[in-house]
């Protein structure tokens, strides 16, 4: 690369990215999902049928669990196997994001500030901890708006056709939704960049190739159940969108809200720098094209029934060129002004850090939570005084500098406190530590993947009741799964279940106490350790 301080960035975010990826559990519930369904995939050596808890679960297309399998071959399955290629689709995207800013500005340090941007917003950080298919359509998304963009530049077919198959691999891990974002941006760049080529054989070649990627895992489902039809186009796609079908209904106003939030600090910032570059706003203009491939899919998931903070994702990165695009051209008195906002928000945020130890709170923080804290306050402060920066790059570099050191704390207290973030290995660690993981394992009425993943086995759910328990089992081909999925509401698995607990097993409570016709269940049980808000009977 011809840009030494981006290679010097990516190398400190990849640090920052990876230094604390594996020290804790996978947490539910997406995190623990996926991490479970690759699991479930490397074990029976099936990679077309996907399985949670050994049931089908055709939510998602399948590239995440196979991305996320590939790091089980490398790594074994653990945490940081399981989160490895996630960090690299993070730092696939600053590098996506540093490239489509330098090919519409052609200028290094917009584009490096645009990456550090990026990397800087705290829902970039959120996707980084969490297993999901978001941070990888997030990569396909970038890549295709980028790809269009040379394309559109140079003519050259090599990057339409990366354009469709990136198009395609979007397709592979979300479905339709991976044309939210780039098309409003590249329907309205269009209008700026003027098309070197005609309709070519090309166009249908790129567009043969979109369909034969993006539909061959369907294709396969479909040939094996006609019935997959009305469950990805009704089920998984139009309900999604009309419908609470997956309990994940929240207001219309939820992105409103949450997505300045998700954005600090910039998006506090946003509507200064549009006001102060109101002319960049013309009918034919790259900030124009950004802002339509921002405001249109903030628009479409806002009506969507389904809403999920990581949803808005793949617009952050048109947010974090057009914030860099503003900040070069900014007058000396706004440079200023914004320098000593993002230096009062990382005082405030190291300041914090270094006083939790000085509260009590139900978590643990580490003991050198102070010195950290004052140490970045230094870095901090040491950035804002410096003589040979640019007000705009003090302002790039500290909201950088707040971004790694909170990643890098998160992943630390997280590991300290994994019970309280939902991830369950310390019960898990003490399954396998008393020689219990040869026994079956048990879980009362609810859907808790993260044992399965810790214990690195499958396990027995008992549904009574719980809305999670109430799989989708129409294309289950055989009863197996009835094996490892109890229904107490009816006799006859009541029956099954009493055969099972005549074995020596463990059985696992959470949260709520078994109520009082339920209290049988522990009847054959010696010893019982809580954690937190886990009951084991053994």
């Amino acid at each position: 690369m011809k840009d030494k301080k981006l290679v010097t960035f990516l190398i400190l975010s990849a640090i920052a990215l990876y230094i604390n990826v594996g020290s804790y559990g996978v947490v539910e519930t997406s995190d623990a999902r996926y991490a479970e369904i690759a699991r479930e995939m490397v074990i029976s050596g099936d990679y077309l049928h996907p399985n949670l808890l050994d049931v089908h679960h055709y939510h998602k297309p399948p590239f995440t669990y196979w991305v996320t399998a590939l790091g089980y071959k490398i790594f074994a399955i653990n945490p940081f196997g399981a989160r490895f290629f996630l960090q690299l689709a993070v730092l696939i995207q600053i590098l996506l994001v540093y490239l489509l800013s330098f090919e519409l500005f052609n200028n290094r340090k917009t584009a490096l500030w645009s990456a550090m941007i990026y990397f800087s917003f705290p829902i970039v950080l959120i996707s980084s901890r969490n297993l999901t298919t978001d941070a990888f359509l997030t990569m396909f998304a970038v890549l295709s708006i980028y790809s269009w963009v040379k394309y559109r530049k140079t003519g050259q077919w090599r990057y339409f056709y990366l354009f469709t198959f990136s198009l395609a691999m979007g397709f592979l891990t979300k479905g339709p939704v991976i044309f939210i974002v780039p098309i409003p941006f590249i329907i309205a760049y269009n209008t700026t960049e003027k098309a070197k080529n005609g309709f070519s054989i090309h166009h249908i070649l790129a567009w043969l190739m979109f369909l034969v990627v993006a539909s061959s895992w369907y294709l396969m489902l479909l040939k094996e159940n006609p019935g997959f039809i009305d469950y990805f186009l009704g089920r998984q796609t139009v309900d999604r969108f009309s419908k609470n079908a997956f309990n994940r209904t929240e207001p219309f106003w939820y992105f409103i809200v949450l997505a300045p939030i998700v954005g600090l600090p910039w998006l506090l910032l946003l509507p200064i720098l549009i006001k102060t570059n109101r002319d960049k706003f013309t009918k034919r203009s790259i900030s124009t094209a950004l802002a339509f491939g921002i405001l249109i899919p903030l628009v479409f998931f806002s009506i969507s029934s389904s809403k999920r903070i990581l949803y808005i994702l793949p617009f952050y990165s048109l947010l974090a060129v057009l914030i860099a695009e503003f900040i070069p051209i900014m007058k000396v008195k706004m440079s200023k002004t914004i320098n000593n906002i993002i230096f009062g928000y990382a005082i405030v945020v190291f300041a914090g850090f270094a006083a939790t130890q000085f509260f009590e709170y139900d978590i643990v923080i580490p003991g050198l939570a102070v010195v950290a804290g004052v140490f970045m306050i230094l870095i901090s402060i040491l950035i804002y005084s410096s003589k040979k920066m640019s007000y705009q790059s003090k302002v790039v570099f500290n909201s950088f500098v707040v971004s790694a050191f909170l990643l890098i704390a998160a992943g630390h207290i997280m590991s300290l406190n994994q019970l309280k973030v939902n991830s369950p290995k310390p019960v898990t660690d003490f399954i396998i530590k008393k020689g219990l993981n040869d026994r079956d394992i048990i879980v009362y009425n609810t859907r808790k993947p993260s044992i399965a993943f810790g214990l690195n086995k499958s396990i027995i759910s008992l549904y009574d009741g719980s809305i999670d328990l109430a799989r989708e089992t129409q294309f289950e081909q055989d009863t197996v799964w009835k094996q490892y999925l109890i229904d107490l509401k009816k006799d006859d698995e009541v029956a099954r279940l009493k055969d099972v607990l005549e074995k020596p097993t463990v059985l696992l409570v959470y949260k709520h106490p078994l109520p009082n016709d339920r209290l049988w269940l522990i009847d054959g049980y010696e010893n019982v350790k809580v954690m937190e808000k886990w009951s084991i009977y053994y």
